[in-house]
């Protein structure tokens, strides 16, 4: 005949194999698990993504040689000034 004890023995070892066999999965101590799934957050383009979408808009407004398109590009990131930069004042895309 088994013991009380004997089966709360069981009883806590099983348990204890559970876990550290689960704990034994994880690769990624320490990190927080998100709530909703990866595909529902929205995500950010890339700045490759978005050079492409401005220079298509850019084309678009009448822009479509590559001078004008680096000329934009510069006023953008402050690397040029002046008259050159009035058609990017005129059409600011973000």
């Amino acid at each position: 005949m088994v013991t009380r004890s004997a089966v709360r023995f069981a009883a806590l070892a099983a348990m204890c194999a559970g876990t550290l066999l689960l704990g034994a999965c994880s690769d990624n101590e320490g990190t927080a698990v998100p709530v909703a799934p990866a595909a529902a957050q929205p995500q950010s383009e890339t700045p490759q993504e978005r050079s492409i979408r401005v220079r298509d808009e850019l084309t678009r407004l009448g822009c479509d040689t590559n001078s004008c398109i680096q000329t934009y590009f510069a006023c953008e990131d402050g690397l040029l000034a002046g008259e050159a930069c009035e058609f990017y004042r005129t059409h600011p895309l973000k």
